[in-house]
């Protein structure tokens, strides 16, 4: 049986925390791993950390020592830097899979992507976000608003987060828009107006298309959303592809696959998803 994710309301993998009076070690490692994580492949270096943070010196070094010797951070290549470490990869693989919906979608990308040659990737909703749990490249790679699995957009930007949003409850829903309505109007020039009108769309035509905004005008794509038992979205599955490749035959057979996955991907979840 299928049942309903709880829901975290964080917005990245290590949520930004507000500056208290009296921060935590929890606090300060976390933004030591944010910190790390901005920096990309080159890693950060103890100038990185005093610039982005308050700590001292003494404070970073005795942080990130814990934080090596747990696994969190690495050694980059570089004398002096630090990168992620490979603990956070279990950690994200079963933050991921919390009902073994990853596990189950990760071939059917994979189908997907041979046999169309776009770009397919599994969503799951995080809070005010839409979240990428993977992703799989066909022989025509195209961009997308999330760079890679574990990319997050807010809910009403791209295809797959408007099959998410769409089968909230109104409440839920309309909570949201009005929360983020206005960053997606600033950061994607996409309005609450256009939102809503795609979601009509995706309960008319029974597939997402998502919203023209100011990014990515060269790229299009398709979501469907994958309901528990109760109508619920415990995810979506979207397609990405240049617009050149989107005509209405190759449209129907995406639109034909996509949805013959999600239906063997429920028929086996029946028995195979696990309760949290």
């Amino acid at each position: 049986m299928l049942i309903r994710h709880s829901i975290s309301s964080g917005s990245s993998m290590f949520p930004h925390v507000a500056k208290s009076q009296s921060p935590s070690t929890l606090h300060n490692a976390m933004q030591l791993l944010q910190v790390t994580a901005r920096c990309g492949y080159r890693g950060a270096n103890i100038d990185d950390y005093l610039d982005a943070t308050t700590l001292s010196r003494p404070t970073i070094y005795r942080l990130l020592k814990g934080l090596r010797e747990q696994g969190f951070l690495r050694s980059a290549p570089a004398r002096g830097y630090y990168q992620l470490g490979y603990e956070l990869l279990v950690l994200g693989a079963q933050a991921g899979n919390g009902s073994g919906l990853r596990d189950l979608m990760r071939p059917r990308l994979l189908s997907l992507a041979q046999q169309f040659g776009d770009s397919f990737y599994l969503f799951a909703r995080d809070g005010i976000h839409a979240v990428c749990l993977e992703a799989q490249n066909g022989a025509y790679p195209v961009g997308s608003f999330v760079r890679a699995t574990g990319g997050r957009v807010p809910l009403g930007v791209g295809q797959a987060s408007i099959a998410l949003l769409a089968y909230l409850n109104d409440a839920e829903k309309r909570t949201i828009l009005q929360h983020g309505g206005a960053a997606l109007s600033r950061d994607y020039r996409i309005d609450i107006a256009a939102i809503e009108a795609e979601i009509a769309f995706l309960f008319e035509h029974g597939y997402a298309r998502g919203v023209e905004g100011s990014q990515l005008p060269e790229y299009t794509g398709l979501a469907i959303p994958i309901l528990d038992h109760s109508g619920y979205p415990l995810g979506a599955l979207s397609c990405s592809m240049l617009k050149s490749r989107m005509n209405d035959q190759h449209r129907a057979a995406v639109l034909d696959g996509m949805r013959a996955e999600v239906a063997s991907l429920l028929a086996e979840a029946h028995s195979l998803l696990y309760l949290e």
